[in-house]
Formats: C-alpha cells, structure tokens, sequence
C-alpha cells in the first residue's frame, strides 16, 4: 500500500458543494473518496464540484470511480463538474473525457453557457494537443463564421423572393390568357351573326385566302 496521503477538502458555497484533492490518487484511496462523495449525495446534495488540479499523480482504474459517481448523481436529477488541467489527471480521465463535464479553472466554470462550456474544452484540449488560439483569433473565426451564416442566408432569403416573384408573375400571365381567350370567344359569338347575314366576310374563310 502506498504511503502518500490524499488530503480532500470540502466547502459548501450557495448550495454547491465544493471538494478540493491533493497529493497523490491512488487506487487505495478511492473507495474512502467514493464513500464521502456517495455520503454528499445521500444528504441531499445535487451539485457537487471536484477540484482536482492538486492531484499530482492518478491510477488509472480511479476514474472509472468518479464516472459510476456521475450516473449516481444524474439519476438523482444532480450534477458533478470537475475542474483540472494537469497533465496526470488529463491522461486518466481521457476515455471519459466525453462523458464528463470538465473544465481547466474555476474561472471557466462561472462562465458556463454555451461559450463557456467551448472555453473549457478548449482548454484543457490545449493542454493535450499543444493547439492554442489566442483570443483574438478565436474572435475573429467566430466573426467570420457568423458572416458566412449570415451571408448564406441573405442569398437563400432573395433566392426565395425571386422565386416568389417569378411565380406571381407566371400566375398573372395564365391568368392573362385565360382573360384574353374569353374576351376573343366573347367577341367572335357577337360577330358571327353579321357573318351570317353577309355583312361582315367570314374571318375564317379570309384567313384561309390569306395563307394560300
């Protein structure tokens, strides 16, 4: 068994709980660190923070801990958050980095939202990958992003006005048509008596004269 003591310090703020860890995480230790967290949870706390950037070192099977943990919590309508970025913590909740919400400060954390929950990630997967955008360029891809929505759809909104358009004016020529076909039956029933009786020549025998 190993020697090295994991300090775990707890504080209550506006109906969170806060846990803070430090030093060495072991295996050995987890069983008493899940015992205090399931104890928190049967008192009736549903949100639950774990620090854990002081961790200096991390089994690999202790994570697994905290992920039973936070289906516990979950199916009692609760939350965990955990705070870290150090390299030994990183690398053992990295299967479930996923599945759990993790953030690299506490900064971060108070941000929440949409936005902030982009500021963690970002983060810590900095620390990972060694990719880091400065402030400025992230701002500038988010204009830039925003104007090619934007953008997109001003031209999907006057496609569909021009379409709209071109079928109102489609609709009024039919509509022309059909006005103009009547009017023309209208008028060749009023001179077909005038035809009849000679007066006027029959349109359709000069039409016929016409194209010989």
């Amino acid at each position: 068994m190993k020697s090295e003591a994991l300090d775990i310090s707890i504080v209550s703020r506006r109906g969170v709980v806060w846990l803070y860890l430090n030093g060495p995480f072991h295996n050995e230790q987890a069983h008493g660190i899940r015992d205090k967290i399931t104890g928190l949870i049967d008192d009736g706390n549903r949100r639950l923070i774990i620090d854990m950037e002081n961790v200096v070192s991390m089994d690999d099977t202790v994570a697994p801990m905290f992920l039973s943990l936070v289906n516990i919590i979950k199916g009692k309508g609760g939350d965990i958050r955990f705070i870290f970025k150090n390299e030994s913590v990183s690398r053992a909740f990295s299967p479930f980095r996923n599945l759990l919400r993790i953030y690299p400060d506490a900064l971060s954390l108070s941000a929440g939202g949409f936005f902030g929950l982009l500021k963690s990630r970002g983060r810590v997967l900095s620390k990972k990958t060694g990719v880091r955008l400065s402030r400025p360029v992230a701002l500038i891809l988010l204009f830039t992003l925003c104007g090619w929505f934007i953008s997109l759809a001003f031209i999907i909104r006057l496609q569909s006005q021009r379409i709209h358009q071109q079928e109102r004016e489609l609709t009024e020529l039919v509509r022309w048509k059909q006005q103009s076909e009547i009017e023309i039956r209208a008028l060749r029933e009023r001179i077909r008596p005038m035809e009849q009786l000679g007066i006027l020549k029959d349109t359709n025998e000069h039409r016929n004269k016409n194209e010989r």
